[in-house]
């Protein structure tokens, strides 16, 4: 796993970044919402966190699996 110092961050703190991404877009949106005054950003917000952290988690999973079956077990 040291020659593939990205998986080992993928391994160790994908769900942990899937959910601080999430978190960051839903933020976005609310913050928009309130700046301008119309509440359908607070909405979007929120859809498009919830559809890109399922996204990134299943990115993070598919990382996981290609590191279970391919590379060598210490």
């Amino acid at each position: 796993m040291n020659d593939y110092p990205m998986l080992h961050v993928l391994m160790r703190w994908g769900k942990a970044g899937a959910a601080g991404l999430a978190v960051a877009v839903a933020v976005a949106g609310i913050w928009g919402a309130a700046s301008s005054g119309n509440w359908l950003w607070a909405l979007i917000g929120l859809v498009v966190a919830v559809i890109g952290y399922a996204l990134a988690l299943s990115y993070v999973e598919l990382v996981r699996l290609i590191v279970d079956m391919l590379l060598p077990k210490p």
